[in-house]
């Protein structure tokens, strides 16, 4: 079994330390534990914590990875350590993001849209001259580009809009086809997120009728609870693979050096 979507106290909302983290997965058994606490944001001006609740500081950034490779090494033959993080993404910050993710020390980057500009998607309201139709859209239009650009390996909780209720009243697999379409395209895998299960919205990431669509784009997948406190690595990860099973899949996508392989959901049941 694989998590791949991890948090600890550097990012300012999540509790415990990056080797609490690899205990828990020890405890519950995993192969495989993915580290990926939020980078550092660097859109919203010159200030190098800009959000101290939401993620690491700028100068964090080399600490924090540098402490991953330690834990690799330091749990090698008891668990896979896989260094990853979960990087912001917005429309024409392409070359900084692509530049700052060729470190090789990293296995796995998540790219997930956070932001429009600088109003957050967990917002309680909208950013001014927009309405549901009009952000929903722009979402869906930055996590294609975000997609398309090439940075990332795992496409993070792709409708968590839905937290806050900002999706529009229309068939919103449908209006998946586009975004999916680019992400098939672009040979990344789209996680399965099973925080929101915990959430308001009380349903995984992506809904069902997403990852069915994504199935049939032959898009890979991988587990992640995106684990903000060390007891809720591996939570929900019983309903998650009846899930997969239920709407076809028999493969869960790894990584290592930034390479994906895939693992048949037999061999992690």
């Amino acid at each position: 079994m694989y998590d791949y979507h991890t948090h600890h106290y550097r990012c300012g909302h999540a509790t415990g330390t990056l080797e609490d983290y690899i205990l828990s997965a020890t405890k519950r058994g995993l192969q495989h534990i993915g580290l990926s606490d939020h980078a550092p944001i660097y859109h919203l001006g010159d200030n190098p914590h800009a959000r101290p609740g939401i993620a690491m500081h700028q100068d964090e950034l080399t600490n924090y990875l540098d402490e991953c490779v330690a834990l690799k090494k330091k749990y090698q033959g008891r668990i896979g350590v896989r260094v990853g993080v979960e990087s912001d993404y917005l429309p024409g910050w392409d070359d900084h993001y692509r530049a700052l993710w060729s470190d090789d020390r990293l296995d796995y980057v998540i790219g997930s849209v956070h932001w429009i500009g600088d109003w957050q998607i967990f917002s309680k309201t909208l950013p001014p001259g927009h309405d549901v139709e009009t952000i929903f859209e722009a979402y869906l239009k930055s996590i294609e580009a975000a997609a398309l650009s090439g940075i990332f390996n795992i496409m993070g909780h792709i409708d968590a809009l839905k937290v806050r209720g900002y999706l529009p009243d229309r068939d919103i697999a449908a209006a998946y086809e586009r975004t999916l379409e680019a992400i098939a395209e672009s040979g990344a895998a789209i996680e399965l997120n099973t925080s929101g299960w915990r959430k308001s919205c009380a349903e995984q990431f992506p809904a069902r009728a997403i990852l069915e669509a994504a199935r049939r784009f032959e898009i890979p997948v991988c587990l992640g609870s995106d684990a903000h406190e060390p007891e809720l690595v591996r939570a929900g990860f019983d309903e998650a693979l009846e899930l997969l099973r239920d709407v076809g899949y028999t493969k869960l996508a790894t990584f290592e050096h930034r390479e994906m392989r895939m693992i048949p959901l037999s061999e992690v049941a």
